[in-house]
């Protein structure tokens, strides 16, 4: 082969590689956000079933899928602070708060605080994935 042909050639390998590296890192990210609203929605399921112990662990399992998620693509790491500006990062940011909140109510034996938190914590997760 010429050496312009094995250039052409690492070339494309490249590309192709790079390509089925992005692929899987939005899939990854894709299945860290699956998981995380699987986890709250056994959390909420919990929590009207009156167990605190429940919600307690799918939040904080919920919680550990968005640090997943947001190892591959960190949406919280806000570069201007200007409402509106970054909303993935914004409804990222209320998520990951209202799982804390949750998480602590729950810990304190509040079941029906916690399980409002964690409601909210699910409507910011779907709304980041409507955002841009």
């Amino acid at each position: 082969m010429t050496d312009s042909i094995k250039t052409l050639t690492y070339g494309i390998v490249t590309v192709l590689l790079s390509l089925a590296i992005s692929i899987g890192l939005v899939h990854a990210e894709e299945d860290h956000g699956k998981k995380a609203k699987e986890h709250l929605e056994e959390a909420i399921k919990s929590g009207k079933e009156g167990s605190t112990k429940g919600i307690l662990s799918h939040s904080e399992e919920a919680r550990k899928e968005l640090i997943e998620q947001n190892k591959d693509h960190p949406y919280t790491n806000l570069q201007k602070p200007i409402y509106g500006e970054h909303q993935k990062a914004e409804h990222d940011k209320e998520a990951f708060e209202e799982i804390e909140e949750a998480i602590e109510e729950a810990k304190e034996g509040h079941t029906q605080e916690a399980v409002e938190a964690v409601e909210r914590a699910s409507t910011h997760l779907r709304e980041k994935e409507q955002s841009k």
